[in-house]
Formats: structure tokens, sequence, C-alpha cells
């Protein structure tokens, strides 16, 4: 968001967020905020008085304002945060480093912690992947389905022949199913 078109609202915003920044509410409480934005008022400085008043106003009742401030407030702890580097170089390297001093030590169960969390960064090994899980959800044939149902069961390369008969299985299921069904709604009372 941009600076706000309104001078004033702008200063002002840029007053209460800096008030709160310093962690002093005394610089910049609210009417004095109100103040350094250019507005004048009675009972300026005074708790409770006519500055205060209006800029409880319009940090109430103007969004732009409240919306400005908050987004002054995310800028500033931004600045605050210390950047985190959490690219998979720093993390491999602190891994190799991990494996590294295990290794060190002799510790053959934190070379192999280490190791796999290696291989979990850099070529997406999961401890909950099962080995024989197959996605049917990239099937684009029958042929495909075919295929897929082989490979949960393990078949690694299956050829034609087999594929076939796969979908000539997968049919049969599949029509078995349908009775299954159409039998129990022969069963069930029409309500």
């Amino acid at each position: 968001m941009p600076a706000l078109d309104n001078p004033r609202w702008e200063r002002f915003a840029q007053a209460i967020v800096e008030g709160l920044a310093n962690g002093d509410r005394k610089p910049y409480s609210q009417g004095r905020a109100y103040i350094a934005a250019g507005y004048t008022a009675k009972d300026a400085g005074k708790r409770g008085g006519s500055a205060e008043a209006a800029a409880s106003r319009l940090l109430n009742r103007v969004k732009p304002i409240i919306d400005r401030v908050r987004e002054l407030q995310a800028e500033a702890t931004k600045r605050l945060q210390p950047k985190l580097d959490l690219s998979r170089e720093r993390i491999g390297r602190r891994l190799n480093l991990a494996s590294e001093m295990a290794e060190r030590l002799e510790n053959p169960t934190a070379i192999v912690a280490s190791e796999a969390q290696i291989a979990k960064v850099f070529h997406g090994i999961n401890d909950k992947d099962e080995p024989n899980r197959v996605d049917f959800n990239s099937a684009q044939s029958l042929q495909d389905i075919g295929r897929k149902l082989l490979e949960s069961i393990g078949f690694k390369a299956p050829d034609d022949l087999s594929i076939k008969r796969a979908v000539e299985a997968n049919d049969v299921f599949v029509d078995t199913l349908q009775a299954i069904y159409q039998e129990a709604q022969a069963l069930t009372p029409e309500q």
C-alpha cells in the first residue's frame, strides 16, 4: 500500500507506529501523534483532551489510516526480524555437517539420521511413502489403470497381455460390485 493521499493521515499513521516502535507511549501517544500530524486541538498533551479524542476517532473511523498503521507495523517488524535462510542448500550444508560430526564421533545412529534427512530434502524420500503405493489419479486410460493395478501388487514392468488381462479382471470386479449394489437396492424397501 503506498503512502496515504492525505499527508496528515500519513504523518499521523507514521507517528503512531513510531510511538509503538519506541516502546514508550510518551513520545507519540495518540494525541501527540495527532498534533505531530499538523492537527490543532485544545488541551494538547493532556490525558483525555480533545487531541486524544480526535486521534481515537481517526483510528476507529478512518479505515485507510488503520490499514496504513498495520502495514507500517508489519514493515517495521520485518526489518527487526533477522533474515532466516531456509534454502535447500543451507539445509543440505547443515545436514552434511551433522553427518560429518556424527562420523567423527563414530555415532552410526546419528549418521543414519542425518543421511536420511538429506535424502528427504534432496530426493523427496518420505518415511510415510509406501513402497508399493500407486497413484491412480494420473491414469488416462483403461490400459493405465490395468498397469497401475499390476504395479500395486509389485509387478514392476507389466507387458501388454498382462495389462489386458488386468483390465478384464477389473471389469469383472466392477460388474460384481454393481450386482451387489443392485441386489441391495432390490432388498431395501422404498421410502
